[in-house]
């Protein structure tokens, strides 16, 4: 049996490989976080066990860089586990030299998973996986927009604070297009009130 461990970055991960008696299988494999990089993995892997059948795979749950190899890896036939590093921390614990390398991470990741330390990974289908995190990205940018609105009508009230009583949507596109024109209300008032018309009713499209 061969355990391999992930060391997951942001633009590279590095893979360690230990057999059942925890020695090295040559040296660790750095490779790119894109799909080449996950092919010359899976050609590393298959060059140890040509029907993966005895490999396993374990990663450090870091950020979420480490989903795409996870999905990759799932679909190739290799079985995956996703751990917490708070568990390859307690491994490095007990190790004389504890400086933290890439090279080194990733064979104590993979000592983690051939101790048993590593619990059954279950993770939800990939769309819904993907459709969450499209969830979480709308809301967090309903919440971005909803505060810099807020930071707009404060500054606005300061300047012309009667502005709101003429428009039910400040943001709106007729109230965009006079703000964008005259920016303080002195020169709103400079303005004949036929241009200021004929600015709102292009704006509007003709409904005001």
């Amino acid at each position: 049996m061969y355990f391999v461990g992930i060391d997951v970055g942001k633009r590279y991960h590095e893979a360690g490989i230990v057999d059942s008696q925890g020695q090295r299988h040559g040296k660790s494999l750095r490779f790119a976080n894109s799909q080449a990089g996950a092919h010359k993995l899976l050609k590393r892997l298959r060059a140890v066990d040509p029907n993966l059948g005895a490999v396993a795979v374990a990663m450090e749950a870091t950020g979420h860089y480490w989903y795409a190899l996870y999905a990759f890896l799932m679909k190739a036939g290799v079985p995956c586990h996703v751990i917490n590093p708070l568990q390859s921390d307690a491994l490095r614990n007990l190790y004389i030299r504890q400086t933290k390398t890439d090279t080194q991470d990733a064979f104590l990741i993979a000592e983690v998973l051939r101790f048993g330390q590593c619990r059954p990974t279950t993770l939800a289908d990939e769309i819904l996986i993907a459709l969450r995190q499209l969830s979480r990205f709308r809301f967090h940018l309903v919440d971005t927009l909803a505060d810099a609105k807020r930071r707009a009508l404060a500054l606005l009230d300061q300047v012309f604070p009667e502005y709101d009583q003429y428009f039910s949507d400040v943001f709106g596109k007729a109230s965009s297009a006079l703000l964008h024109t005259y920016a303080t209300p002195d020169e709103i008032a400079a303005t004949d009130v036929h241009a200021l018309a004929d600015l709102r009713l292009t704006a509007s499209r003709q409904r005001v």
